[in-house]
């Protein structure tokens, strides 16, 4: 069932920014794919960037997530624990309104890779530790094509919103 509180315009820009950001994903996920895969020791710069390039892709994806919570449900968790309660809640469909966006099964990697977005955010004048920056690389990688596929099987839900809003609007 379409959200009737949203016309199709709405959904369809819904639909290119989604699809904006989700090329932005499949390019940082390249970028981590071509360090991750340096052999031997990455040094101090290629692991800054590698972490920079982690914090981006998961900014990115939890863009989208936030725009879907918007458009669709009108509102966006709020508390201290907004980030994963969006994540969550993602992965769960929500009576009446949307099915799950998310694959429930990717949730501990995605959490992980929150986890460590929050931890690049706040920590200053850190060592970066390379071998978990390329777990979480690896983590990336591996989760990654499944997100993609996630999020194109919403995009056909709500180009079947999209449709069902225009056959009844028109007579």
């Amino acid at each position: 069932m379409p959200p009737e509180h949203r016309t199709a315009i709405e959904l369809r820009r819904l639909l290119r920014d989604n699809e904006a950001d989700a090329g932005v994903l499949d390019a940082l996920r390249a970028e981590i794919s071509a360090v991750r895969g340096r052999p031997g020791s990455l040094g101090a710069e290629a692991a800054a960037y590698l972490a920079v390039k982690l914090h981006a892709w998961y900014t990115a994806f939890e863009s989208i997530l936030e725009r879907i919570a918007r458009v669709v449900e009108g509102d966006l968790p709020g508390g201290p624990s907004h980030h994963q309660d969006l994540l969550r809640g993602m992965a769960l469909p929500l009576a009446q309104v949307r099915p799950a966006v998310l694959d429930p099964k990717r949730l501990g990697d995605l959490s992980e890779l929150l986890a460590f977005r929050h931890f690049f955010r706040h920590a200053y004048a850190v060592v970066l530790d390379e071998a978990e920056l390329r777990r979480h690389a690896s983590r990336l990688e591996r989760t990654h094509p499944g997100v993609r596929e996630d999020l194109r099987g919403f995009e056909e839900v709500v180009l079947g919103w999209i449709r069902k809003l225009e056959d009844a609007a028109t007579p």
